[in-house]
């Protein structure tokens, strides 16, 4: 899997777009960079772009994915549940919808769409 993750400071947001096969050890790898990000611009607001991406996560992976977020950010001694992340995706919206409840459940503000303007209208909000 490769991906671009950058500050836009125009917006005040962290902006990542995934592409290729993705594998919970590449999950890992990019939301560290992400955490990263945010806490080296003190940002709150996280937009990915999952368009073109291939999960190969099974569903009990994604069932784990808040608590591996939870201590990643927590590494970098931030409260996951503070920052608010919007994912726009186009395939495998049932496994993506899956995953947003999952987060949500587990007190992350975390919201997937198939529109981008959408998805930067609600994360801007």
């Amino acid at each position: 899997m490769s991906h671009t993750i950058f500050y836009n400071p125009e917006l005040h947001i962290v902006e990542s777009k995934l592409q290729g096969d993705m594998t919970i050890g590449e999950v890992d790898e990019f939301v560290t960079k992400i955490a990263q990000i945010t806490k080296e611009k003190d940002c709150r607001l996280i937009f990915t772009d999952f368009r073109e991406v291939l999960r190969k996560l099974p569903m009990w992976q994604i069932y784990e994915l808040p608590n591996r977020l939870k201590n990643i950010f927590a590494a970098f001694d931030i409260n996951v549940s503070l920052y608010k992340r919007a994912n726009v995706v186009a395939k495998d919206l049932d496994d993506y919808i899956f995953h947003e409840n999952v987060m949500v459940n587990r007190g992350h503000n975390e919201k997937v769409f198939t529109d981008i303007d959408k998805a930067m209208g609600w994360l801007i909000d």
